[in-house]
């Protein structure tokens, strides 16, 4: 499975652009939240929330091929003085791996042996010229249990009050996949203070493209 991912920036687009550029409607995904009650009323609270995603058609037009643009919005809120930082991603699943190899094998030989004797009846000659050639195009195709994958989509240190990580159409494109692909968002948090440091994490509903 290969992955190519990559941030695409905020756009302003005019009316008349958006007509003629048809969009795929997103598809929205449940949020989730989690709070760590520690010693010393340690509290921390960590969620993501406006997440949804877009599938749209491979730009080769392989069926191998996915393409899905992602939205995600990742939050946490720390103690008062508190030092970490909120990082957040995916975990990309394809059911199989395909890996397809093309091998040329082409090889020419030839032997000659020739053997000539004198018997009692004569003179007794035999010739044996045997050449061979060989040549093949040899397709081959591997699969393999799908391989987790993890991607990262940025990190944020902790600030007074709450933090936020946007991402907006994260583009993620995976080649060699068979089967669906399946991906789910995680987000974790490290954060510490005089008397506690903790981490927790939260994590999204599967995605099955």
């Amino acid at each position: 499975m290969n992955i190519i991912s990559t941030v695409l920036g905020a756009a302003t687009i005019t009316l008349s652009t958006l007509a003629m550029t048809p969009v795929a409607a997103a598809t929205p995904m449940a949020p989730h939240e989690t709070t760590y009650h520690g010693p010393e009323g340690f509290t921390l609270t960590l969620g993501h929330t406006e997440q949804s995603y877009r599938l749209v058609p491979p730009l080769n037009a392989m069926p191998t091929n996915r393409e899905v643009f992602l939205d995600n919005t990742a939050y946490v809120t720390a103690p008062p003085g508190a030092t970490g930082e909120l990082t957040s991603g995916y975990l990309v699943a394809c059911a199989v791996d395909l890996t397809l190899s093309v091998g040329l094998d082409g090889g020419i030989s030839a032997s000659a042996g020739a053997t000539v004797g004198f018997g009692s009846s004569g003179p007794d000659a035999s010739a044996d010229i045997g050449p061979s050639v060989s040549a093949g195009l040899e397709l081959s195709l591997s699969l393999a249990p799908g391989e987790i994958k993890k991607i990262d989509v940025g990190s944020m240190p902790l600030s007074s009050g709450t933090t936020y990580l946007v991402n907006r159409d994260f583009h993620l494109m995976v080649g060699d996949c068979g089967g669906p692909l399946n991906i789910y968002s995680w987000a974790t948090v490290t954060a510490a203070t005089e008397q506690v440091s903790a981490t927790n994490s939260v994590f999204g509903d599967t995605m099955f493209l």
